[in-house]
């Protein structure tokens, strides 16, 4: 169960660093002058270096409060396996159905249906509260951005002065990405490594495997998500790029020191909403919109059920 967990989570580095990690990339080469190289390399190296920075609260959260340390081990990966098979299978197939969602949201999602499957004991406070909090944050990073990008635009913020502040919106939202969304990855390699643990150190090498795997993962990507960025929600300006950088890391940052995960996904969708409503309402892509809304509303049951089948299928098998 212990290899079964390391190579699941492996999978599902590639696959965030793939869809996620290519997103963010992708979103700020609409800044004139960035470079898909060094766009990458600063973002898997905050997956790397920020819980050594910033700590792990949010990893120790996902792996230790949603399901509370002290139990079986064995039981504990059933969980986590469960969740993170359901997470792939759940994003797989809604975005194959042109439906984008959240692999944080289907993670923690199945987290939840994984622990009911396995008849586990589960933190269900803490479980409600980062739902909770994943709901929430895209309405903040909408309400941020959405001034921010006023301010700008009223303060006639010139093209240069926007790629200045590229540089500094762009590490911190490599660095808020780090300290939080990318830490479940962190948390599944510390579950499956040390599950009795009542925190989540950060060990070089689980640092190094779950940066470089994210990193593989968002190269591959980055050509398809450079191809699409303009098709989604709003089509990105520079402008639009750094504002929207800027408050979702904000956000992050801010969940962050509450411990909690966000959906950075999520987040970053909120903001550019933002942005584009500072725009005008009709920049605003509604239609898909709506459909990122609902593949959220989606992933929730979906991820629920499926990782509880995974989990009571386990069980069985074990026997």
């Amino acid at each position: 169960m212990q290899v079964a967990l390391l190579v699941a989570a492996g999978v599902l580095a590639l696959v965030y660093g793939s869809n996620a990690g290519a997103t963010i990339a992708a979103t700020s080469l609409r800044v004139h002058g960035g470079r898909p190289w060094l766009a990458l390399v600063a973002l898997g190296s905050a997956v790397a270096v920020a819980p050594l920075v910033l700590g792990t609260a949010v990893a120790s959260t996902v792996a230790h409060e949603l399901v509370p340390s002290g139990g079986d081990p064995r039981a504990d990966r059933v969980v986590f396996l469960a969740a993170v098979v359901a997470a792939l299978v759940v994003t797989g197939a809604l975005s194959r159905w042109g439906q984008p969602t959240s692999l944080t949201l289907a993670l923690i999602a199945g987290i939840a249906g994984g622990g009911l499957g396995a008849g586990q004991a589960m933190g269900w406070s803490a479980i409600g509260r980062v739902l909770a909090l994943v709901a929430v944050a895209p309405f903040l990073g909408l309400a941020l951005a959405a001034a921010l990008h006023r301010l700008s635009a009223a303060w006639r913020v010139s093209p240069g002065a926007v790629r200045r502040w590229h540089v500094g919106s762009y590490g911190l939202l490599c660095l808020a990405f780090g300290s939080n969304d990318a830490q479940k990855l962190l948390a599944i390699v510390a579950v499956a490594s040390a599950p009795g643990a009542a925190t989540v150190d950060p060990v070089l090498w689980q640092l190094l495997l779950c940066g470089g795997l994210f990193t593989l993962g968002a190269a591959v990507g980055l050509g398809r998500m450079e191809r699409t960025v303009n098709r989604g929600i709003l089509a990105v300006r520079g402008l639009d790029a750094v504002t929207t950088q800027t408050t979702t890391a904000v956000v992050m940052l801010a969940s962050s020191g509450a411990g909690s995960p966000v959906g950075m996904a999520q987040t970053l969708s909120g903001s550019l909403v933002g942005a584009g409503l500072a725009r005008g309402r009709g920049k605003v892509r509604w239609e898909y919109a709506g459909r990122v809304a609902l593949a959220w509303a989606l992933t929730v049951p979906a991820s629920v059920v499926v990782a509880g089948c995974v989990a009571w299928g386990a069980g069985l098998v074990a026997g």
